[in-house]
């Protein structure tokens, strides 16, 4: 009977000890997080910043910026993206940009999603213009190959309409380009 007592006392104190390891590393654990937490709040905090801010103005490359604004232009024409918008899109980021053909595909993918949520498509080319032609590395022939490539989207489907014409305006206006 004594032995029985004696292994019973055993099993408890090693039952006892486990569970306060186990709680230590849970606490541990729990430290740990909440330590990983307090170093990444600066970034999830900038993200938070960002994230609600409307997509535009995330846009700070340029390259970026003139995919969206040949999107604009190719939308301007009443109706879904055609093929031939969209091929001549990747075409002028292809030649322009030197992208492979994905990069290109991945580019005026991301510039159809801005293009959703963008506000009135006016707006959206008043503040790219400004984004491209304020962009210091980019200089005179950069900003009148852009507006060649615009013109080439706005002539993808034949005679641009007025409303690409008022876009291609826009962007003229704004770098000081004379039609």
């Amino acid at each position: 009977m004594h032995i029985l007592i004696l292994i019973l006392g055993i099993l408890t104190t090693i039952g006892i000890w486990s569970w306060r390891i186990q709680m230590a590393r849970r606490g541990a654990r729990v430290a740990m997080d909440a330590a990983g937490a307090i170093a990444n709040a600066p970034r999830r905090f900038a993200f938070k910043y960002r994230a609600g801010k409307a997509g535009i103005s995330l846009i700070e490359d340029p390259r970026e910026a003139a995919a969206i604004m040949m999107m604009e232009v190719a939308r301007a024409r009443e109706g879904p993206l055609t093929d031939a918008q969209a091929r001549t899109i990747d075409e002028e980021i292809m030649r322009h940009f030197r992208f492979t053909r994905k990069e290109a595909d991945e580019l005026s993918a991301h510039a159809a999603w801005v293009t959703n949520s963008a506000p009135d498509p006016l707006a959206t080319m008043r503040t790219l213009s400004q984004l491209v032609v304020s962009a210091p590395q980019l200089g005179p022939k950069e900003i009148v190959d852009l507006d060649a490539m615009l013109v080439a989207v706005s002539e993808a489907e034949g005679v641009p309409t007025r409303a690409q014409l008022a876009l291609l305006q826009v962007f003229r206006d704004r770098a000081g380009l004379k039609t």
